[in-house]
């Protein structure tokens, strides 16, 4: 085995195509074709799958590619080390978020990468978290960054920190006061405007209400969060958010976030990663970066009702 044949093997995984990588390459097919089936006959297993549109990676294949990246990742580094010449991270990074946390994260994210990684090109698309989850595997986004729902045996999934909600109201409701606990059945039994049910956060007041025996009062469905702020400010029903979400119109009097309780209700963000497909040092060193700028900002307060 060689290390030549290892990232020869490691791009046919990443492009799903031996045909691609030998042209990427700049090597003959069947020469290529020939140094996966030396592979497969030294480790007396088969790599990949062959199929009408190219080929996908077996069990086996995976964790051979995985292998192989981090071993190559670690050689890289290493004469790197040695030589004193280190080269530094740079390429794109494609990074999927739910639209609450692009709200946060985003813009913080992109300024950070550019002071830390200046030759790192961050790409940031938004979807609700089951999108996020849909472009991972499907190779559309490096790393994910989403609520924790579905599992799924081809995704590894890293908790980041646990957000708690508050039931959102207009500053003018009757009785009701910023700061002030509101029980779980009395604050889901309020007319609400949520997402529609392919959202996450309606899916996770929507598993609360079940477990409580709590028949929802859903008056609007809106996913495009400043139209369900303008909708909730003007006393047309509540809603169900994290509190960062709402912080600059409770600072402006428009709105009051109240904690729920009995129980508290939460939802934990985590980073997600792909299984089925190599990471490069590029993604890990990424991932760590990104993890850690969420943790700072939760402990410095720019990230208001978290929990690490």
């Amino acid at each position: 085995m060689e290390f030549r044949q290892l990232r020869n093997f490691i791009y046919i995984v990443e492009l799903n195509s031996i045909t691609a990588a030998a042209e990427r390459l700049h090597i003959a097919q069947p020469a290529l074709s020939r140094q996966v089936k030396a592979l497969e006959e030294e480790l007396n297993v088969s790599l990949l799958r062959r199929h009408g549109r190219g080929v996908m990676p077996t069990e086996e294949g995976i964790q051979l590619a995985r292998r192989a990246k981090a071993i190559l990742d670690d050689l890289d580094e290493l004469a790197g080390d040695i030589s004193g010449s280190r080269t530094p991270l740079s390429g794109t990074v494609t990074l999927g978020l739910p639209p609450t946390v692009a709200e946060i994260l985003a813009t913080h994210l992109i300024e950070r990468t550019m002071q830390t990684f200046p030759n790192v090109k961050l790409r940031i698309i938004s979807g609700f978290s089951g999108h996020v989850q849909d472009w991972l595997l499907r190779g559309k986004v490096d790393l994910g960054v989403a609520y924790e729902g579905q599992k799924s045996s081809s995704i590894r999934a890293q908790p980041i920190i646990i957000e708690r909600l508050f039931l959102v109201q207009s500053a003018d409701t009757d009785g009701a006061r910023n700061g002030v606990p509101v029980s779980t059945r009395e604050a889901l039994t309020e007319p609400l405007i949520l997402p529609n049910p392919e959202h996450g956060l309606r899916g996770r007041v929507e598993t609360i209400a079940h477990e409580e025996r709590i028949d929802l009062n859903v008056v609007l469905e809106i996913d495009i969060l400043p139209t369900m702020l303008d909708f909730v400010g003007r006393g047309l029903g509540s809603t169900v958010l994290p509190l960062v979400s709402v912080t600059p119109d409770i600072r402006a009097g428009r709105l009051i976030a109240r904690p729920i309780e009995q129980p508290i209700i939460d939802r934990t963000l985590v980073l997600m990663t792909p299984l089925n497909h190599p990471g490069s040092r590029l993604t890990s060193r990424f991932a760590a970066f990104l993890t850690a700028e969420v943790q700072n900002m939760v402990t410095s307060g720019q990230w208001p009702g978290t929990t690490l």
